[in-house]
Parts: C-alpha cells; structure tokens; sequence
C-alpha cells in the first residue's frame, strides 16, 4: 500500500514522513491507529498487552499496528529497568500533534 507512495526525507530545517496522496496517509493514518496515537499519551501503557486492554482490541491487532507505527517513527517503544522481575516497556509519542499539508 506504500509502496512508492511515502519516503522519509531529512532537510535542514524540517524532518519528515511524506506521501504521494491523501489516500496514502489515510492507509497509515486509520482511525485505530489515531486512536491508540491518543491511547498512548493518555494513559502510557507499560506493554502492547495493557495498550490493547485499553483500546478493547485483540493484542495481535494492536501489536501489528504497533510494530508499523513504531517503524514510521510515530511512536517510540523502550525496554524498561531490567531490574523488575515483569518485562515492561515504554511506548510514547514523541510528538503533540500530527500536522497534514497538502499542496493544491
């Protein structure tokens, strides 16, 4: 679905992810994807399992979503303190808002 359609391109100034059309964003950019965008900063959950809880879905969905979320750089996923006998992880955004501008 993105194939040819969106390249990450670093300028001086501005860094980004940039599509060929709407419908590419959209492809990315569905609305449960937005949502666990949302569900992340909210609540920052501490696994994919606890996400999905949150969002009421199915973890091998969330964790698709995850993975190509994470591989786009909209989101972020650390290893916790190895200290814990739980594995946790860090899942953020590292950004406040996503901005679309479209040339006409």
């Amino acid at each position: 679905a993105f194939k040819g359609g969106v390249s990450k391109k670093k300028g001086a100034a501005k860094t980004g992810i940039y599509f060929t059309s709407l419908e590419a964003v959209r492809t990315l950019l569905t609305d449960k994807r937005l949502e666990l965008l949302h569900l992340i900063k909210r609540h920052a959950p501490r696994s994919i399992s606890q996400l999905a809880s949150i969002a009421g879905r199915d973890f091998k969905n969330v964790h698709t979503d995850v993975k190509l979320l994470q591989d786009y750089g909209l989101i972020q996923l650390s290893k916790g303190s190895k200290a814990s006998r739980t594995a946790s992880l860090t899942i953020s955004v590292p950004y406040q808002a996503i901005n679309i501008h479209a040339v006409v």
